[in-house]
């Protein structure tokens, strides 16, 4: 079994982070958390338990920081208990070649996307904790509770993990809209946590793999004539902002100045670089998630709206807070998908009564196959497997590739027999 993974020890990511200073070489070295391994093969550590064979993948931007270590050990989320081995690729479709005795819902062959870590559901824990009652396991209280951990992620040949960790595909989806579920479930999370009125205006920050789907889905999800503005910082996401569904794309222009034209806002600038907006959108949302995105998504919000933080940057962040309480604007957290509930002008959309509640995978299954949501149109590249560091080296540098969702192939077995420490060390030719 081949895999990709994060290693955890202090040892070498400490090493990696001074090394990385001088060379990006070293994010790839033979010191390097990265890496890349045959793995003994395991057996189903429990009844329940899967086994999956990959056969596509996606790279994302938190595992993009995850490799160049864009991670401040000071931020929250580090002093939770993880094992080791972080395994690579959530964004991920393979099938099913092994399953448990006591598997309920799963069968051999059948297609599954990565879903979700653990939670109540795969410890098995009686009565679910609150949040995994509600469906929403991203929170769930118990998930770094002891226990067996899935082994391989979207970038090994196989994964192993309990059943109640994957989506199954339904028919109708190819497997490259399988394995960017995952994504289009987030975007729809973030839509969903505050979706636009008749009337008003919303704003997406950030033109990448998240933000072009928020737009989509904010698009499908909202009334009739929501208008949305995107700021893109590439000149090739432009186009594709528009085709995904933004009336009005910003690129390299003054943006607080454009911001007031659009909205019909005042913007008071002192020679301090203090900056204020009166009026601006009814809700912004912040894809990037940097001290500079956030900054502009406070100004850039009318008293009164909301800020719906989505990207998930892990740093420390130098905000002016003081719009939250000077224009009494509302921050609310987007954390991966869940369960929806949604606004009841839009219940017979996602197939549910106005009480009811839907999986944001289900939800992004179904627009998926309705081509209400069309995440496939952001797959600008395509590596073999063994290939993953130029894959990483395109997708780090997306500007310069015009790179927007880059993926690895994981049923191409050409290289596979390569030594795997062959497959970090090569040469990169991105």
């Amino acid at each position: 079994m081949w895999g990709v993974y994060f290693d955890t020890q202090p040892f070498f990511v400490g090493t990696t982070a001074i090394l990385g200073r001088m060379s990006r070489r070293a994010y790839y070295g033979p010191l390097a958390p990265l890496r890349a391994r045959d793995l003994r093969p395991v057996a189903l550590p429990g009844k329940r338990w899967i086994r999956v064979r990959n056969r596509m993948a996606g790279i994302g931007a938190e595992e993009l920081s995850l490799v160049h270590l864009d991670v401040d050990p000071r931020v929250s989320p580090v002093a939770a208990p993880r094992p080791r081995r972080l395994y690579l690729g959530r964004e991920v479709v393979g099938e099913v070649v092994e399953v448990g005795p006591g598997t309920q819902f799963l069968r051999v062959g059948d297609r599954v996307a990565y879903q979700n870590d653990q939670s109540c559901a795969t410890r098995e824990i009686e009565p679910p904790c609150r949040h995994c009652a509600a469906g929403n396991y991203a929170l769930c209280e118990n998930r770094y509770l002891p226990g067996p951990q899935a082994i391989g992620g979207g970038w090994s040949e196989e994964m192993v993990l309990h059943e109640r960790q994957v989506f199954l595909i339904p028919d109708g989806l190819t497997d490259e809209q399988a394995a960017l579920v995952e994504p289009t479930a987030v975007a729809l999370r973030a839509a969903m946590r505050r979706l636009p009125q008749p009337g008003e205006t919303s704003m997406v920050i950030g033109a990448g793999t998240i933000g072009l789907l928020t737009t989509q889905a904010v698009r499908a999800l909202g009334p009739e004539g929501t208008n949305i503005t995107v700021l893109a910082r590439y000149p090739f996401q432009v186009e594709m902002a528009a085709r995904m569904g933004g009336d009005t794309v910003l690129y390299d222009e003054d943006l607080a100045v454009a911001v007031a034209r659009l909205t019909g806002g005042q913007r008071f600038h002192s020679r301090f670089g203090a900056d204020l907006m009166i009026g601006g959108f009814d809700t912004v949302y912040d894809t990037v998630g940097t001290s500079s995105t956030l900054n502009q998504a406070l100004r850039w919000t009318r008293a009164g709206g909301t800020v719906v933080l989505v990207g998930n940057h892990l740093a420390t962040l130098r905000v002016d807070m003081t719009p939250v309480w000077h224009q009494e604007i509302a921050i609310v957290g987007s954390r991966a998908h869940g369960a929806e509930t949604p606004p009841p002008s839009r219940a017979a959309l996602v197939g549910r009564d106005r009480a009811g509640r839907e999986s944001t995978f289900q939800l992004a299954a179904r627009l998926l196959r309705e081509h209400r949501l069309t995440p496939e149109r952001l797959i600008t590249h395509r590596f073999p497997a063994h290939e993953v560091r130029r894959a990483l080296a395109v997708a780090r540098k997306r500007g310069e590739h015009r790179a927007i969702k880059v993926m690895l192939d994981m049923r191409d077995p050409s290289g596979l027999d390569q030594p795997v420490a062959e497959v970090l060390t090569e040469e990169v030719q991105a």
